[in-house]
């Protein structure tokens, strides 16, 4: 994987106004209906789609855009390329007509703006907006064909959320905002020569013995008067809208992340702004779930983590964090809050100083009771099979060889690594 820590272009931050929308809105996760719902949107495409993603390593995500092209649908990509892998991919669209260009991120040979372009956004027809925290990976978006799943036939996979907002305006905004990234990719210095990284060494894990506790078909909102849609961006504006949302919590905060860096000031922020809610009102229902811990020394780190989180903050494991439950879950790859029952964020920041202030990310914030009830039912049904503390994995030896034995899940280093 490419480091993250090169030298920063100076980057100008946009403003961001919220977005009033009026006409539908669909509510997805992962494992269960993700790909159903993408299937459909990209096979309803008419004129173009324009993909805006950290990662893409999903054959049969390839094989909807090639489908999309045949129909003669303008397709366009701006991919974090980091890999062999990666690059062969995406010289395989760019060879099939898509319009392709390199992330100006820290994997970029030409410009740095970003640690990481980590942003998962897709505009389709100037017309949908689709927003997530899964990327283009089998983990993320594994091939469950059925809205829902077929739990005789379930492809498990990571815990993620979206959002495809039917919106002219919302559309326009972050198509301005991926071209404008693209622009600053296509306007820097031509790009050095360097060697391809290698392919991006994968783990090898135990696949989930069960399916989740409950799925959970997509669910589409028609909207009687129009919502305003607040976008969240990294670098611009996260940190500006997020702690104050927090602080402003009467009821209740609930969280899905998949890791939180506690002594990092920025997330120090948003932990301190949940503490200041919790000031207010003693008895707030403050409940994170957290994703797996990949090894030993994983493990030790999260421990002190944990008792970081306690100390300072009052947050205590089982009581207020739990670890997701990795018999029926690959890993928690979502960056979910809900507030008070009303509010939504779905995006793309994990809780780490560089997700919120150095990458390019992206996620919407809205408040509708029936789309927070909609992640709310997801949340609770992961929280009751949650784990109390974090474990690390048993130390086994795995061969590539076992993935077609079955039982095994291979985990893409975008699904694990800190961004």
């Amino acid at each position: 994987m490419v480091p993250r820590n090169c030298h920063l272009e100076e980057y100008e931050k946009v403003r961001v106004p919220a977005v009033d929308v009026d006409q539908e809105i669909i509510a997805y996760c992962s494992p269960d209906s993700t790909f159903a719902v993408t299937k459909k949107l990209f096979d309803d495409a008419k004129r173009s789609i324009l993909i805006g993603i950290y990662d893409f390593s999903a054959e049969y995500i390839k094989q909807l855009v090639l489908d999309a092209l045949a129909r003669g649908v303008k397709v366009k990509l701006m991919l974090d390329i980091d890999s062999k892998d990666e690059q062969e991919l995406f010289d395989d669209l760019n060879d099939a007509g898509v319009d392709g260009v390199p992330a100006p991120s820290c994997a970029s040979h030409r410009v740095h703006f970003f640690s990481s372009s980590h942003e998962k956004v897709i505009v389709i027809d100037g017309e949908w907006c689709i927003v997530q925290s899964g990327n283009y990976s089998e983990n993320s978006i594994p091939l469950n064909v059925k809205d829902g799943g077929d739990p005789a036939h379930f492809r498990p996979g990571n815990r993620d959320t979206g959002l495809a907002i039917r919106s002219r305006k919302l559309s326009k905004f972050f198509t301005g905002i991926l071209e404008s990234d693209m622009n600053l990719e296509l306007t820097g210095p031509e790009a050095l020569a360097q060697a391809i990284a290698a392919a991006n060494a994968f783990m090898i894990e135990r696949a989930p013995t069960k399916i989740p506790a409950k799925l959970f078909p997509s669910k589409t909102f028609k909207l009687t008067k129009p919502l305003a849609v607040q976008p969240v961006l990294s670098p611009d504006n996260y940190m500006q809208v997020i702690p104050g949302k927090l602080r402003a919590a009467k009821k209740s905060v609930l969280i899905e992340q998949q890791y939180i860096r506690g002594k990092q000031p920025d997330i120090q922020k948003l932990l301190t702004a949940i503490a200041d809610a919790r000031k207010q009102n003693k008895k707030l229902d403050i409940r994170i779930i957290l994703g797996k811990v990949f090894g030993k020394e994983d493990l030790d780190a999260e421990k002190k983590n944990l008792a970081l989180l306690k100390q300072q903050f009052g947050l205590v494991a089982g009581k207020n964090i739990r670890y997701i439950d990795t018999t029926r879950f690959v890993h928690c790859h979502n960056k979910m809050i809900l507030v008070d029952g009303q509010d939504v964020l779905v995006s793309s920041q994990n809780w780490s100083d560089s997700a919120v202030s150095k990458n390019r990310e992206a996620g919407v914030w809205l408040s509708h009771p029936g789309i927070c009830d909609y992640f709310t039912q997801i949340f609770e049904s992961d929280w009751k099979t949650a784990r109390n503390a974090p474990t690390a994995p048993a130390e086994e030896i795995v061969e590539p060889e076992s993935l077609r034995a079955g039982g095994y899940v291979r985990v893409a280093p975008a699904d694990y690594q800190e961004v």
